[in-house]
């Protein structure tokens, strides 16, 4: 089997992420892998926002905010949870679809094309030695954060990739059985 193949099998998530996160130079070229994701119609439709240092405090405070819009009774524990949300990892990459809502290749594909772009970028972090969990959650569909990254109704937030260095050992993910989920059309 190939790097890419043992890479992709190896493949878990880490949702507990410590210092140190991937430098400038490994982010770029992170996200320069993510821009080699298939897009149907070379539309481009991803952007991406590292959030890092003073940056990830920012972020919670506009997950905060976004939590009291909607529930201005939280408790404190509840807005103190939100708020550190972000703190979960050194750095995070905010994966935006920019989508053109009219162009012959379909809404659902270009969001499809900026997951890809995601899945891209989490298999470079792991490459380099690094941890990557892929979060959604209601701040990806809050309006209150959809308006701080000025979006427009089409755009969406199709994942938080927070990325660092993986504390513990990986979870070991069990196979799914190929019969679960392949048919072969052969005759």
């Amino acid at each position: 089997m190939s790097s890419v193949t043992d890479s992709i099998l190896r493949r878990v998530s880490s949702p507990k992420l410590c210092s140190p996160g991937p430098a400038r130079s490994e982010v770029l070229k992170i996200v320069e892998c993510a821009t080699r994701a298939p897009d149907h119609g070379r539309l481009k439709p991803w952007k991406f926002v590292v959030v890092q240092g003073e940056g990830l405090e920012a972020l919670g405070a506009l997950f905060e905010k976004s939590l009291l819009s909607s529930t201005p009774e939280a408790s404190e524990a509840k807005k103190t949870k939100t708020r550190s949300m972000p703190l979960r990892a050194p750095l995070i990459i905010v994966a935006i679809a920019k989508v053109t809502a009219e162009h012959k290749v379909p809404v659902i594909e270009q969001v499809a094309a900026t997951a890809a772009a995601i899945q891209n970028m989490q298999l470079a972090a792991i490459d380099l030695g690094y941890g990557a969990m892929w979060r959604t959650g209601g701040m990806a569909y809050s309006e209150v954060v959809r308006a701080h990254f000025d979006l427009e109704a089409e755009d969406q937030i199709v994942g938080y990739l927070y990325l660092g260095t993986p504390v513990g050992e990986p979870k070991e993910i069990k196979p799914q059985e190929m019969s679960e989920c392949v048919e072969f059309w052969d005759k």
